[in-house]
């Protein structure tokens, strides 16, 4: 993995941990995020679990400093849980972010942590081949079957009147996937191919939506956050948007606003 000043990777293999030593390898197909779930710590306080005492183990620590890699990237992590589906481990590479506390929870804390889990999953999604759809949090990996009952990271993500309301895990994934095709040059698909994408409306919660809420935003267009729900503020600005465009305001992302919304994204310089 390529190093980065900004975001450091500090290697504190925790060989003592029976999740290292047990060193089950496999190639990582998805990515599970996960949080500490309590405020005002950073990795040091995590070192106590190189220990054989422990059962659990990520394979690394993130905090306002960086990342700690405590084990190799395809080794399975003790992490997620079991759910009524399957465990997460079996196919993912896992991390913690330790939360800061209330008093420090800055918007320039906050970047840094949200940027840092962005460089981490655009790393090991070159590395493993992952696409960035398979990128998950605690919670919606429980939704799905394959992990514990767990809140993070959306008990934190996306909540109103804080630091962390404008970063969400569907914007995420969508900066991940937009990166990686600039990486591999692929400009023409940084547009919005009409052809490809489904017809949006009001109910939808998925990568198509937060595409479509992340070009509005950059076009001027408030739709309360990009987390891929189609809801009462995304549908009032695309309806705005479509007034704009001399579009039939239905609120609906079919055929001619995709149309419009590529040649806004064209024109504007949007991504």
């Amino acid at each position: 993995m390529e190093q980065n000043e900004l975001y450091p990777v500090e290697e504190f293999f925790m060989t003592k941990n029976r999740c290292y030593k047990a060193n089950k390898r496999r190639t990582p197909t998805g990515i599970q995020i996960h949080s500490v779930g309590c405020k005002g710590t950073n990795r040091d306080r995590w070192r106590r679990w190189n220990d054989s005492a422990y059962k659990k183990c990520p394979n690394a620590f993130i905090d306002t400093n960086g990342i700690m890699q405590c084990l190799d990237w395809d080794v399975r992590p003790w992490l997620s849980g079991s759910g009524k589906n399957g465990n997460a481990n079996n196919w993912c590479v896992g991390f913690e972010i330790c939360e800061p506390s209330s008093k420090n929870d800055t918007a320039v804390a906050a970047a840094y942590l949200y940027g840092c889990v962005r460089w981490l999953c655009i790393q090991l999604c070159k590395e493993y081949g992952i696409n960035p759809a398979e990128i998950k949090c605690h919670s919606e990996l429980h939704k799905e079957g394959f992990a514990s009952n767990h809140a993070d990271v959306n008990h934190w993500w996306g909540k109103k009147r804080t630091a962390w309301e404008q970063y969400t895990m569907a914007r995420l994934r969508l900066e991940v996937a937009e990166a990686l095709k600039k990486e591999a040059g692929d400009t023409e698909s940084l547009a919005l191919p009409m052809e490809t994408y489904p017809m949006l409306k009001k109910g939808d919660n998925n990568m198509n939506v937060a595409k479509v809420q992340s070009t509005l935003t950059q076009l001027g267009y408030d739709c309360g956050g990009v987390d891929g729900q189609f809801g009462n503020k995304t549908l009032a600005a695309i309806k705005k948007f479509q007034r704009d465009a001399a579009l039939k305001k239905d609120g609906i992302v079919g055929p001619q606003t995709w149309k419009a919304l590529n040649e806004a994204f064209s024109t504007e310089g949007v991504g």
